[in-house]
């Protein structure tokens, strides 16, 4: 299942979300949802929301466009592929069905 964040991870209950995860899900970042593969989070060293997702292999990947837009290119963590509007649509349609967080 394709997963889509959209909020914050600091406004939602992303814990909730990992339990749901297995192996064969994959992640996309969008909008505000950027911020959860930042390089490090705002109050610690390393980023407590990608050590989850890191441990159960899950792919992650942040809309591009929506990167760039908050100014976070160059700190977002090499464990999140930023991908193009294309790449987005062939994640949808490799998926049939998926979650909007």
């Amino acid at each position: 299942m394709l997963y889509t964040i959209s909020t914050s991870p600091y406004y939602n209950d992303f814990n909730s979300l990992i339990n749901l995860l297995t192996e064969q899900d994959e992640v996309l970042l969008l909008q505000d949802g950027v911020l959860l593969g930042h390089k490090i989070s705002l109050y610690k060293r390393n980023n407590k929301y990608l050590i989850p997702l890191k441990a159960k292999n899950i792919n992650v990947f942040a809309l591009q466009d929506d990167v760039k837009a908050r100014g976070l290119t160059f700190y977002m963590s090499s464990y999140v592929y930023q991908i193009s509007y294309v790449d987005f649509v062939q994640l949808t349609v490799k998926y049939s069905q998926s979650f909007a967080w």
